[in-house]
């Protein structure tokens, strides 16, 4: 069933490149595809995956929240007052959380942090 499969593939390929209809790829022979700079954090065995959902134009949230920080740290870099730059904090501060969280990493609250207090004091009475 493959052979079939493969062979008629292989004959419409061949007429294809007899029509003109697909580029003359021979420089790319024997060569190793670019590199692709979005996809060097990602793991190597996902890479193939993320590059086929990437050219069916779906886009990782990871790499959509990647791209909102950067955008908000540029908005942070240009703002005119104090709260706008502190919204903007915030606001990177909530994403990064996000992102970390599609990775499936662990979200590290410090004893510094305003939430830490709060999430003790709820875990705290859960318990009694």
């Amino acid at each position: 069933m493959i052979g079939i499969i493969q062979t008629i593939a292989e004959r419409k390929i061949q007429q294809a490149i007899e029509e003109g209809a697909l580029p003359d790829l021979s420089h790319w022979k024997d060569k190793p595809l670019p590199q692709d700079d979005n996809l060097a954090r990602v793991a190597p065995d996902l890479r193939m995956a993320y590059r086929v959902l990437k050219n069916a134009g779906y886009i990782p949230e990871e790499l959509v929240l990647h791209k909102e920080i950067l955008h908000t740290r540029d908005l942070l870099a240009h703002a005119a007052d104090e709260q706008e730059k502190l919204r903007h904090l915030r606001r990177i501060s909530l994403l990064r959380t996000k992102m970390e969280a599609c990775l499936g990493r662990n979200i590290h609250l410090s004893d510094e942090s305003p939430y830490f207090t709060r999430v003790v004091e709820q875990l705290s009475k859960s318990a009694r």
